[in-house]
């Protein structure tokens, strides 16, 4: 009966762990993008290729686009956008770009969609997660 029990908490906890981890992620982007908004330096990038990650066989590909810049030093920095899709974002297209001077590793697509598409992600995973935690909780599932 002990083990019955146990599993069953584990199903409890696992989608409030990936829910607040989800959060936390949406968190942190939030303050990313707020810093680049603020001290972020714009240049332009070039969509040099895309990244294909995942298989036919698992519900399909998903394309990201890569991104290469020319920080103010002269130094050329290539990145990985962080939402999916390529639509908009042709290979050998420019792209608005913002990076911090200290962290060009920081850098992200400066599009307003992309912006709030990268945190509004992380959020809607985050709050269906922990309120399918929450629910499991209540309703003794």
């Amino acid at each position: 009966m002990q083990s019955v029990e146990g599993e069953a908490a584990v199903w409890v906890v696992l989608p409030l762990l990936a829910g607040l981890t989800c959060l936390g992620f949406g968190i942190h982007e939030a303050m990313v993008q707020h810093r680049l908004q603020r001290e972020g330096i714009r240049v332009r990038g070039l969509v040099v290729r895309h990244q294909v990650e995942g298989s036919e066989m698992d519900g399909g590909l998903v394309y990201f686009a890569m991104v290469e810049f020319v920080d103010a030093q002269g130094s050329r920095h290539t990145f990985q956008a962080g939402s999916s899709g390529v639509k908009g974002l042709p290979v050998g297209g420019g792209v608005p770009v913002r990076y911090l001077p200290e962290a060009p590793k920081s850098a992200r697509i400066d599009l307003r969609r992309r912006r709030v598409s990268e945190v509004a992600a992380r959020f809607v995973a985050g709050t269906l997660f922990t309120a399918l935690g929450i629910w499991m909780l209540a309703t003794g599932r």
